[in-house]
């Protein structure tokens, strides 16, 4: 504590921020006027004229006999609202693929922490996207877990995002940023990720390697770049024909337009593929059973994110792992982190958490003889 200030002030201010940070939950008992004069060494009357001040402006409320404890509704000060215990979370979609479990670690760490959770999705939209970040605020949350809307993209919802920031409400981002923004990440190491796969893939002898990348996220982005350099380290031709980009509008029909890209090409086709993720890995194993073409016997395929679907076919998928439920968890733990560092007073932008990726090979690949 600072020594310009009266001592009951510091004291009053150290109780203060012991309160914003959650160390203490409504209704719950603080430490008795003795012990905090022994703890700082001030005091006793100090310590009363502290706690006489807090009583007053209704941080903390007495009982005859039984101690001073915190309120229920904390007042408003320095330009932060009361805390409701809410967290938004916003990702591209909800109930299906690798979702649910991001979202059941968010909500294991943060409901025994008494936040609920207020959950959106934007399905990869920009407009629900600017819609569930003004729900988000109409609602007055703690803190906002958010996983960007076609991150590659210019995002036209950048006043949205200042607006939250100027409220000074904590924003966490899932898988990737903005780069606008200022904002801490939560990740996975995507261009790790692409040369693990690639590599993999050599390794077993694939010279003649192609790939199905997404265009409109940051993900796509890193993945592609990860795979260019396992090419490039390995002294391969890279070989831009066989390589396609689609975005959110066209992923259903990515995996069958490639397989034509494939059958209709007098080039010889890839020998290796990797996928942007398991679902467009899924749907090519069935295209190119549709044409004659087996996986792995005549193409062999690594994907990303070993979710459910990596082992739900008659081919199981080798993929890098992606670490949904503890996302979620570290994600959880972040906000809460920079909500007390904000309560405390703190601006810091702390630092993104970058899981590394991890290869499960499974049966979609074998070694290239030809």
């Amino acid at each position: 504590m600072g020594t310009a200030r009266p001592k009951y002030q510091q004291l009053k201010n150290e109780i203060e921020k012991w309160i914003r940070s959650g160390k203490f939950q409504p209704g719950e008992k603080i430490p008795s006027e003795l012990e905090l004069a022994e703890q700082f060494g001030f005091s006793r009357q100090t310590v009363r004229l502290a706690i006489s001040e807090l009583v007053h402006e209704k941080w903390l409320y007495k009982v005859q006999g039984k101690g001073t404890f915190l309120t229920d509704t904390l007042p408003i000060k320095e330009g932060l609202d009361p805390q409701s215990h809410l967290i938004g979370v916003i990702t591209t979609y909800i109930s299906d693929y690798i979702f649910p479990s991001i979202i059941r670690g968010i909500e294991s760490h943060l409901s025994p922490e008494g936040y609920s959770i207020l959950l959106l999705n934007t399905d990869n939209d920009l407009e629900k996207e600017a819609a569930a970040l003004k729900t988000v605020m109409d609602k007055q949350v703690d803190g906002l877990i958010i996983e960007p809307t076609q991150s590659a993209y210019p995002n036209p919802n950048l006043n949205l995002y200042f607006t939250l920031l100027e409220k000074q409400i904590p924003l966490v981002m899932l898988h990737s940023s903005y780069l606008e923004l200022s904002v801490r990440s939560i990740r996975s190491n995507d261009r790790t990720g692409g040369y693990l796969a690639a590599k993999h893939l050599i390794d077993r002898g694939h010279s003649r390697l192609g790939g199905i990348f997404k265009a409109d996220d940051l993900q796509g982005k890193y993945r592609f770049k990860g795979y260019l350099e396992a090419i490039q380290a390995h002294s391969l031709p890279f070989h831009p024909e066989s390589v396609q980009f689609y975005t959110t509008e066209q992923r259903k029909q990515a995996a069958a337009q490639y397989v034509q890209l494939i059958v209709d090409s007098q080039i010889q086709p890839p020998t290796g593929i990797v996928c942007y993720n398991d679902e467009i890995a899924f749907d090519l194993v069935k295209e190119l059973k549709q044409v004659n073409l087996q996986v792995p016997e005549d193409i062999s395929i690594v994907s990303f994110d070993n979710s459910q679907l990596a082992e739900a076919g008659e081919v199981k998928l080798t993929t890098v792992h992606h670490p949904k439920f503890q996302m979620g968890v570290k994600a959880a733990e972040c906000i809460l982190q920079d909500i007390r560092q904000l309560r405390a007073g703190k601006k810091e932008i702390l630092e993104d958490y970058v899981f590394e990726p991890e290869l499960i090979i499974r049966s979609s690949t074998k070694p290239d003889r030809r």
